[in-house]
């Protein structure tokens, strides 16, 4: 072999030698950078696992405070009303007793039936009432009837049959049911509004077509939200287009977002001053 070709090889075996080394540090670099996106992923994910539990526990936590608010109004308070209103009875057959002391017994008796209305009211708002065997389509029809019931806004129901309703389970409905609750309230305090409707329907996702669902539309025809405190909504967080009432309304709007995320579903809240308030609730099939 004479020099040139002895050259040439050694030259071809540097070549090759460099393209192994170029794939091996290639190859070491995706390596590291596969295991380093591996540990964020899974550290990412530990992280939405423990900030999904918390949310859970505190969930858990207040609907365990509601339920025992609940007991505690129904075994004191609704009792008392109940023994002063058998009192109001009998001293309203009493013959001693002047006709104007009997007109102001009466006026004390609508007082305290009005109170045992109104706390009965909170009872049922406190505790949805046979949660694991009543149907979602049940508890929202008796959400609105006890709205009505309340006075001062007109709540209208609205649902339409579909066989995913069958496979809403106890939790769900909860959810579901407090997100609808929460609306409401919002609607009944803060919008001005005269009407309130909530829709129920099967639909298929804005993301997707073959991705079917269940809407949830809870709208007013209110004055939408106050512009006296803005609420600051991430950029790709679920949507507020309009100002947040108060820092109640705002933490109330914060449970609903969290209460939607443990439904894995899509939450989106619209508001101004002409259309009112609209909240779309959207669950996809599980």
């Amino acid at each position: 072999m004479n020099p040139s070709e002895t050259n040439l090889a050694v030259f071809q075996f540097i070549e090759l030698l460099s393209i192994i080394s170029f794939l091996c540090l290639t190859f070491v670099l995706f390596l590291l950078s596969y295991i380093k996106n591996k540990d964020k992923n899974r550290s990412l994910e530990e992280q939405n696992k423990k900030e999904r539990l918390v949310t859970e526990t505190i969930t858990q936590v207040q609907e365990n405070e509601r339920s025992r608010i609940s007991r505690d109004l129904h075994d004191t308070v609704t009792q008392d009303i109940r023994t002063a209103l058998l009192y109001t009875h009998k001293l309203n057959e009493s013959k001693d007793l002047s006709e104007e002391g009997k007109n102001l017994l009466q006026k004390i008796q609508k007082i305290e039936e009005e109170n045992l209305k109104n706390i009965r009211n909170i009872i049922r708002n406190l505790t949805p009432s046979e949660i694991e065997s009543a149907s979602i389509t049940q508890l929202l029809s008796e959400l609105c009837e006890n709205t009505n019931e309340s006075g001062g806004i007109e709540c209208k129901f609205y649902a339409e049959t579909s066989e995913l309703l069958a496979k809403i389970t106890t939790e769900q409905k909860l959810h579901i049911f407090r997100i609808v609750q929460e609306s409401i309230n919002n609607a009944i305090k803060h919008s001005k509004a005269s009407e309130i409707s909530v829709i129920m329907r099967e639909e298929n996702s804005a993301n997707s077509d073959s991705q079917r669902g269940l809407l949830f539309l809870i709208s007013d025809d209110g004055i939408g939200m106050s512009e006296t405190t803005k609420a600051n909504v991430k950029e790709n967080e679920d949507k507020v287009s309009e100002d947040i009432i108060s820092e109640n309304t705002h933490l109330g709007i914060k449970g609903m977002k969290s209460r939607a995320a443990l439904l894995n579903a899509s939450l989106e809240i619209k508001s101004d001053t002409e259309t009112g308030t609209q909240v779309k609730l959207f669950l996809p099939e599980q």
